[in-house]
C-alpha cells in the first residue's frame, strides 16, 4: 500500500498540529501551577537573582515607612531597601517561599503593623544565613533585612499585613540584637 504525497502531507500536518496543541496545553497548565496567574513582570521581580547594590537602595525606606505606603506608585520596585524590625512569624508557603513577618515591637499582635518579607528558594540555597533553620532561629529577634522592594499584586492575601509592599526577594537577613 502506497501513500501519495498529498496524504503524507495531511498526516504530517495533523501530527504536527497535535504536538503543537499538546505543548500549548502543557505550557498553560505549568503557568497556572507555577505562577497562579501572576504576570511575567511580577514573577521576574520576585525571582531576582542579584542583590541590590548600594546605588539601588532607597535609603528613605523604613519598616514604619512601608506601613504608610498603600499604593503601587508610592515606591519603585526597581529599588531595594534595608529595614529593621522584630521577627513575629516565620512560615513556609506552598510556593516554597518563606514569609517572615516583621514589626517594630517584638510583641506586636496588630496585623496592620506587620510587614511581610519573603525569602525565595533560590536565595535560601545561595546563602547559608537564609536557610530554614537559621530563619526560624530569628523568631523574636531584631533583624536587619536587605532585599528588593516588591508590591504584592493580590489584594487578598492569606497572611495578614499592614501593607502590600514587601521586600521580595530578601537577599540578606541578620540578627542585630540577641
Amino acid at each position: 500500500m502506497s501513500i501519495n504525497r498529498s496524504s503524507k502531507f495531511v498526516v504530517l500536518s495533523v501530527f504536527s498540529l497535535a504536538i503543537l496543541l499538546s505543548g500549548i496545553a502543557y505550557a498553560t497548565q505549568r503557568q497556572s501551577a507555577d505562577d497562579k496567574g501572576e504576570s511575567l513582570k511580577s514573577r521576574a521581580l520576585k525571582n531576582r537573582r542579584s542583590a541590590p547594590g548600594q546605588n539601588d537602595i532607597d535609603k528613605s525606606v523604613t519598616l514604619k515607612g512601608l506601613l504608610d505606603k498603600k499604593n503601587e506608585t508610592d515606591l519603585s520596585a526597581s529599588k531595594g531597601a534595608v529595614i529593621e524590625g522584630y521577627v513575629i512569624q516565620v512560615e513556609k508557603e506552598d510556593d516554597g517561599d518563606y514569609h517572615i513577618v516583621l514589626a517594630d515591637d517584638r510583641q506586636e499582635t496588630d496585623t496592620n503593623k506587620w510587614v511581610v518579607v519573603e525569602v525565595t528558594p533560590a536565595w535560601r540555597t545561595r546563602k547559608a544565613s537564609l536557610s530554614p533553620t537559621r530563619l526560624k532561629q530569628l523568631h523574636g529577634k531584631k533583624v536587619r533585612v536587605t532585599g528588593w522592594l516588591f508590591y504584592e499584586p493580590e489584594a487578598d492575601q492569606v497572611d495578614p499585613r499592614g501593607t502590600r509592599w514587601e521586600l521580595h526577594p530578601v537577599t540578606d537577613m541578620a540578627a542585630i540584637e540577641k
